[in-house]
C-alpha cells in the first residue's frame, strides 16, 4: 500500500515538473514568434499555472477520497482512530486499576 502511495506521488511530481516545463516551453516559443507580448505571457503562465493547481488540488482530493474508501472497504482504521481508542483503552485501565486498589482497600480494612 505505501509503494503504491509512493508511486503515485511520483507520478504527479514528474507529470507536473514535465507540464509546467512544457508551458514555458510553448510560451517562450509564443513570445519568440511575436504571437503575445510580455505581459501576455507572464497572464497565460500565471493563468496556466493557477489552473494546473486547481485540478492538482481536485486530483489530490480524489485521491484521498479513494483511499479513504479502499481503507473502509478493507476494515483497516485511520492512524487517528487507532490513537483515539489506544487513549480510550488507557483510560479504562487507569480506571480498572483504581477500583481493584480500591477493593483491595476495603478487603484490607474488612
Amino acid at each position: 500500500m505505501n509503494n503504491l502511495l509512493k508511486t503515485g506521488f511520483l507520478l504527479g511530481l514528474g507529470a507536473a515538473v514535465s507540464s509546467k516545463e512544457k508551458v514555458e516551453k510553448y510560451i517562450d516559443q509564443l513570445l519568440v514568434k511575436g504571437k503575445v507580448t510580455p505581459q501576455e505571457a507572464d497572464d497565460l503562465y500565471q493563468s496556466l499555472l493557477k489552473k494546473g493547481e486547481e485540478t492538482e488540488e481536485q486530483w489530490s482530493n480524489r485521491t484521498k477520497d479513494k483511499m479513504r474508501s479502499v481503507m473502509e472497504d478493507l476494515n483497516i482504521v485511520s492512524r487517528d482512530d487507532f490513537e483515539k481508542l489506544r487513549h480510550q483503552v488507557n483510560d479504562l485501565e487507569l480506571k480498572l486499576a483504581a477500583l481493584e486498589n480500591q477493593k483491595n482497600t476495603e478487603d484490607n480494612e474488612s
